[in-house]
């Protein structure tokens, strides 16, 4: 079983990030992550055993008084050749700051507490990615983390990939700061995600 805690752009400011979903769609066609819900990705854990209710019931409480903060995206950037897929990866970055880093650090010192029942068996060639999986379950941490919301990633094969990734990267019409009051969880299967539980920050 594996779960992601994302967090989420408000819905009436991710228009620029759903209509860059349908022109790779448009051009490219089934790509990964292409149908995955627009996101940010705090932390995926690979579980080797569903969690119970009270862990969760614990972090809600613990979250509760973390209070909502700002994101400001600052371009669009490109993964190419990207490890995890394979292909070239779309996406918005997020600049880090203190609140966003805390947050992260928040979440991964709760699921440390159930670190028995994470699965570590992937493997990664970066050395400090792979130092971040063994310590955390999560090979992106702190540093060596870029917050991001993903577009999709296409395959690498495609010969006119180049003018629409020139456009992607030219793009100025975002909405650069985003008010983040929430985050969630969610059931991760394949392609298939699925929202468990999403609690409200103070």
């Amino acid at each position: 079983m594996k779960i992601g805690i994302f967090i989420e752009p408000p819905k009436n400011k991710s228009n620029f990030l759903n209509n860059w979903k349908k022109i790779l769609k448009k051009n490219f066609g089934k790509q990964k992550y292409l149908t995955h819900p627009l996101h940010s990705t705090i932390a995926t854990f690979k579980l080797e055993k569903k969690i119970s209710n009270n862990f969760y019931i614990s972090l809600k409480n613990e979250m509760k008084l973390f209070s909502k903060f700002k994101i400001n995206i600052t371009k669009p950037n490109i993964f190419y050749d990207d490890a995890l897929t394979g292909g070239d990866t779309l996406f918005f970055e997020i600049k880090k700051n203190p609140k966003l880093i805390l947050f992260q650090k928040k979440i991964l010192k709760h699921f440390h507490q159930i670190d028995q029942n994470i699965s570590k068996d992937d493997f990664f060639k970066n050395k400090k990615f792979q130092s971040n999986y063994k310590n955390f379950g999560f090979p992106f941490v702190g540093r060596d983390w870029i917050p991001h919301f993903t577009i999709a990633s296409v395959n690498s094969n495609f010969k006119e990939k180049n003018k629409i990734f020139k456009n992607f990267l030219s793009e100025k019409s975002f909405n650069k700061i985003m008010d983040i009051k929430n985050f969630s969880i969610w059931e991760i299967n394949k392609d298939k995600h699925k929202k468990i539980l999403q609690f409200r920050l103070k």
